[in-house]
């Protein structure tokens, strides 16, 4: 991974340095309302304490944590107009600390509520919204303006009741294709940026953390959980900005006619594809995978919305980087905990990963399996982002103090995570911050002690050779691939969440990338690769995967991976399967296990076996389909499961297969390098902790 040309000014050398080799410390110190609002003094809306976040602060810098990172107040008060009293609150307490101290702000630049009202035509309208300027405005600050991106009584803070619902709302905020928007938010941003250069508190600042959309995370308003008929953006300037965009990916009024089967369309009357089209669950292949012709204009705009989020953040940085010559990034990606990621707009990694505006990229822990005895993931492609890019991620760990659930129950159990979460960071070189989301997580003498005793360790480790990775498995996921299918929260936690984190509780080490790696990743090493979701059509991973990977080595596609290519790569057709009302599935000599079909609001798959020469079925639904088999064509072996999730003791026998041993009899997740070996107890909070030294020497360190 190169940081960046010789020629770059020392400070953007310098950030990058710092912001990947040390870990930080994040507070609730300068939350405000977002977007601003004020009581009925005109004061700012804020949720925090400076003198009590301060304490926690001091307490991690005691313990060696010199980065520290919170939000940063941008100033931006209204449409035109600035106030930085908040932003200097923020920027004195975080000096306080004392030399040495450094520090990574984070900036929201989520358009002030005066300037929808001014810009009605530059908001975010929901399908059921108005599309007349007029009736944008009438909602505009009022009960129906989702400012939140999400269904809920208010902004949520300890000890705070929040004055307004956010419910019902039929717009949001700015629109992410919205040019008005991006040309004012970077003039906040150089504003901020030329307020801060002329404080005493600047060189403590060693980068930018941009943020903007819900919940500050780039993804578009209502992409994580509102209703399905409130997702979408329908706005003026929206609708034509994807007029515009299609007018560009297909040359001519005509030829995009033919493609989006709307042969009166035009720049005037033209409207993104209805909820109805794009989402909602289906047992429906051609439907659900976006196979006939009406589905292109689905495909096409959940790319749009792709793309223009992508852009945003690269324009942003830019204006950042060119400013003040110090690393920019936010967070993006999440492909692997959001079902709706490409209504999110976080499916363009290419976009994202290829930018020269771009240092550094950063994701919350998955929210998922994250508790005592459980793996814990990303919710990103982490491998993939850190082959170019900068990777933090945000440990937002609920220990025994936390007052949010789930959150850990006693000392042991906090002991578990601390460690866990450390182990899968620095097992890949990722760089994270320790997050302190409600205020005093980590607030007594044992927390603080333990973080100090991982502070060092990590700079030790840190110090030595790149890390050498042993994974034997390899998981490939797609971001891609969210465009060919329409979201399902069913399908997302079986194939995308569940699957991962039970294979990651067979005892192995484990890889993940994308797809799109392929080309360029070393696959000889492997002894297994599992692939979950490739649904592009123009997928090139069987042909890759052919070339590189040993003959000996299986290749398991999992779900309907390959299915839509035309002819399956696996060699392992799959034929509809209709389930009854209660079906299992028979693996091997392993117990049956039961399902419900109304737990399925997707297409299930049988394999077709009907040339069975060379396929040997290892599992069954209850009426006898085949759920899984194996063949062996010119000598490699191919798995699939037309199931999208096998249990931790499938796996374990599909590893068995595959020649793997793991590190131990039970179950339990395995984080470690050259540098370091971390085994965590499944179902408990046990578990060890080795640092690897030279000679095959180790030191048991818990």
């Amino acid at each position: 991974m190169k940081p960046m040309d010789d020629d770059i000014h020392s400070r953007q050398r310098t950030g990058w340095k710092v912001l990947a080799s040390n870990s930080a410390f994040f507070s609730k110190l300068g939350f405000t309302y977002d977007p601003p609002r004020f009581d009925a003094n005109g004061e700012l809306i804020r949720f925090y304490d400076t003198e009590r976040m301060l304490r926690y602060h001091r307490e991690m810098f005691a313990r060696g944590v010199k980065l520290h990172s919170s939000l940063l107040f941008s100033g931006w008060i209204g449409d035109g107009k600035f106030d930085y009293a908040e932003t200097d609150r923020v920027l004195s307490a975080i000096a306080s600390l004392g030399p040495g101290v450094r520090y990574l702000p984070r900036v929201k630049f989520n358009a002030p509520l005066d300037w929808g009202k001014n810009h009605p035509e530059e908001l975010c309208v929901y399908f059921d919204g108005p599309r007349d300027r007029e009736g944008i405005r009438n909602l505009a600050g009022g009960l129906r303006q989702d400012i939140l991106g999400y269904d809920g009584d208010g902004y949520y803070a300890i000890n705070y009741r929040d004055d307004r619902p956010n419910r019902n709302g039929l717009i949001a905020n700015q629109s992410f294709s919205s040019e008005v928007w991006r040309r004012d938010a970077v003039d906040a941003l150089i504003r901020l940026i030329r307020h801060v250069q002329a404080t005493p508190w600047h060189d403590m600042i060693i980068g930018w953390h941009i943020a903007y959309g819900n919940c500050g995370e780039t993804a578009l308003w209502g992409g994580f959980n509102q209703p399905v008929m409130r997702t979408g953006d329908f706005g003026i300037s929206h609708r034509k900005a994807f007029f515009d965009w299609g007018m560009k990916c297909y040359g001519s009024l005509k030829k995009m006619r033919k493609t989006w089967l709307l042969p009166e369309l035009t720049r005037e009357n033209i409207e993104p594809p209805p909820p109805s089209l794009r989402q909602g669950g289906t047992r429906n292949a051609e439907e659900f995978f976006r196979t006939s012709p009406a589905a292109q204009i689905c495909i096409d705009y959940d790319r749009f919305l792709c793309e223009k989020d992508a852009e945003s953040l690269e324009i942003l940085c830019r204006a950042a980087k060119t400013a003040d010559d110090r690393p920019a990034g936010g967070f993006y990606g999440y492909y692997l905990t959001l079902p709706r990621a490409a209504y999110a707009g976080h499916c363009a990694y290419d976009r994202v990963l290829n930018s020269p505006w771009i240092d550094f990229l950063c994701a919350p822990a998955g929210y998922y399996r994250r508790g005592v005895g459980e793996p814990g993931g990303e919710q990103v492609c982490a491998q993939s982002i850190t082959r170019r890019k900068l990777f933090l991620d945000e440990l937002d760990l609920r220990t025994h103090l936390a007052q949010e659930n789930p959150r850990a129950a006693n000392w042991p159990e906090t002991r578990y995570l601390l460690w866990r979460e450390f182990a899968r960071c620095l097992m890949y070189d990722n760089n994270f911050w320790w997050m302190d989301l409600g205020g005093g997580w980590f607030d007594s003498p044992e927390i603080a002690a333990e973080i100090g005793k991982l502070e060092k360790l990590a700079r030790r480790l840190r110090k030595r050779s790149v890390p050498h990775f042993p994974a034997q498995v390899l998981i490939l996921s797609s971001d891609e691939a969210f465009l060919y299918h329409r979201p399902s929260f069913d399908l997302h936690r079986d194939l995308m969440q569940e699957t991962p984190a039970e294979l990651q509780l067979c005892a192995v080490t484990i890889d993940h990338y994308r797809t799109s790696d392929l080309n360029s990743l070393p696959l000889d090493r492997y002894r297994l690769v599992i692939i979950l979701n490739s649904f592009e059509p123009d997928s090139d991973a069987a042909a890759i995967l052919t070339k590189g990977v040993a003959a000996e080595t299986p290749i398991l596609w999992m779900y309907a991976s390959g299915r839509v290519h035309g002819d399956d790569p696996s060699g392992l057709p799959l034929k509809a399967f209709t389930p009854p009302p209660e079906f299992g599935i028979k693996f091997g000599n392993l117990p049956e296990r039961r399902f419900l079909s109304e737990e399925h609001e997707y297409p299930m798959f049988g394999i077709d076996v009907s040339d069975s020469e060379d396929i040997t079925v290892l599992a069954r639904y209850s009426d006898g389909t085949p759920a899984a088999a194996e063949c062996r064509r010119n000598g490699r072996l191919t798995l699939r499961v037309a199931v999208p999730l096998l249990s931790k003791f499938e796996f374990r026998e599909i590893l068995r297969r595959a020649g793997i041993q793991p590190y131990r009899e039970g179950f339990a997740a395995c984080y470690g390098n050259d540098r370091f070996h971390g085994i965590f107890e499944d179902g408990g909070s046990s578990f060890e902790f080795y640092e690897k030294l030279p000679g095959n020497q180790s030191r048991h360190l818990v």
